[in-house]
């Protein structure tokens, strides 16, 4: 059973590989989601569900089988039967005899076999409704698979882009020693004056503080993705640097059917089934029985057990329900309206998450561009600013300033690509191809 659900849930990965492979070029990514795959506990429950489904898909085949029963019963009867037969020649020697005591010890051995016939349908569709539910819960094993994806994904994307804080911080203070360097060497020419060199001081320790406060936070994001992968809290895992954002050319990529929906066209199917199954309840049913039994007291009268089979068929025509079965009928079809419009609906919603993601990550992928050039522009800045200062034309708090315009620079350029490689994990699945691989 274990070997058919390994191969049920590889399976499901190929089902949902697609191009986004392709667009991962992270050398960690793919990996670590494999890790939280194996890791996550709702997908072990979700591969329980499906092994309950396989089970109870059995149980409906079990029902179409003969059934054998087996059962006793030994009972002290203070006043026996007793009774005599007419004084009629026709009964020939029992004619007037008397049957007097017959067996205050009643016991006996019974064994029934009843083997279903025709039930009207009823057992043919359960047996079909216990399919469909199996193919439901695989459905939504791929569901929570494809949960634990996008959440290792989103978790891993913020993490490296906290990494990515972390170094511009450093770079941060590494550029605001250099400056109140600057100043150290300009003070001792005499050049600058105290005040400008603990401005520049201040700066720097502020900038110390950055790199403590996100190096705190880049563990904690560290710790929750551990937590994803099944590793523990405290260890090291290797992330990227930075996040490497390139356009992706979506265009030409068509949706896949999502298992979101394929519950939904399954849900309708299983209503189909129950309609069925109401119908075949009120039709005439046969059934085979056999019964076996070595009881006392016997057919023939005596005190002694003595053995007895029986068989026969059992017919049940349903004649009057008092309007039960056109009831259920009713509500039945009103299930497969409901679940027909849950499908139109499910497939609404599906189409406008792929237009307004795709529309979020066009907006994500402008606002990055817009980032880099301001980034860009901001280090100039501070560049040219640092010069002058060293020519004596312009003062300190303007060199300190622009550094701090390159920190916010590149903090939002970090941010924005964040938001750009999310927008892209939202909008692969919701076209249905976020994979594994």
């Amino acid at each position: 059973m274990m070997k058919k659900l390994e191969l049920t849930i590889g399976l499901i990965c190929l089902m949902f590989s697609s191009v986004y492979g392709q667009w991962i070029t992270d050398p960690f990514l793919s990996e670590y989601r494999k890790d939280a795959v194996d890791h996550e506990q709702l997908v072990k429950m979700a591969e329980g569900n499906v092994s309950i489904a396989h089970h109870e898909y059995k149980t409906t085949v079990a029902d179409m089988m003969p059934k054998l029963e087996a059962s006793s019963d030994y009972w002290y009867v203070q006043n026996p039967m007793s009774f005599s037969m007419p004084d009629d020649p026709r009964f020939g020697e029992l004619a007037g005899a008397d049957f007097a005591g017959l067996a205050n010890h009643q016991y006996g051995l019974y064994t029934n076999v009843m083997q279903p016939i025709y039930k009207g349908g009823v057992l043919k569709e359960r047996k079909k409704k216990a399919a469909v539910q199996s193919q439901i819960k695989l459905d939504e094993l791929a569901i929570t698979t494809q949960d634990v994806i996008m959440a290792t994904d989103l978790q891993y994307w913020q993490t490296v882009a906290q990494k990515e804080v972390v170094n511009a911080m450093k770079d941060y203070e590494r550029d605001l020693t250099r400056v109140k360097d600057l100043v150290n060497n300009k003070l001792a020419f005499g050049k600058a004056n105290k005040s400008e060199l603990l401005m520049t001081e201040v700066r720097v320790n502020r900038a110390q503080l950055a790199v403590v406060q996100s190096e705190n936070t880049y563990k904690l994001f560290v710790m929750s993705l551990n937590r994803l992968i099944g590793k523990t809290f405290e260890e090291n895992t290797t992330v990227s640097d930075s996040i490497e954002v390139e356009r992706v050319e979506y265009e030409n990529i068509q949706p896949i059917q999502r298992p979101e929906l394929l519950v939904k066209e399954k849900m309708l199917q299983l209503q189909e089934h129950d309609e069925k199954i109401v119908k075949g309840m009120y039709k005439p049913q046969i059934s085979g029985v056999g019964t076996a039994s070595y009881s006392s007291p016997g057919y023939n009268m005596q005190p002694g057990a003595v053995p007895n089979v029986q068989a026969g068929l059992m017919l049940n025509i349903p004649i009057y329900n008092a309007g039960k079965k056109g009831q259920l009928k009713a509500a039945q079809q009103l299930k497969i309206q409901n679940a027909s419009l849950a499908i139109e609906r499910e497939n609404e919603l599906q189409q406008l998450e792929i237009a307004k993601k795709r529309v979020a990550y066009e907006n994500a992928m402008k606002e990055t561009s817009i980032a880099y050039a301001s980034l860009a522009k901001a280090r100039e800045n501070a560049m040219v600013l640092e010069d002058r200062f060293a020519k004596g034309v312009v003062e300190i708090l303007e060199v300190i300033d622009a550094q701090l315009y390159v920190e916010q620079a590149i903090i939002e350029y970090i941010q924005s690509k964040l938001k750009t490689q999310i927008q892209m994990t939202y909008y692969t699945r919701a076209i249905g191809r976020l994979t594994i691989n």
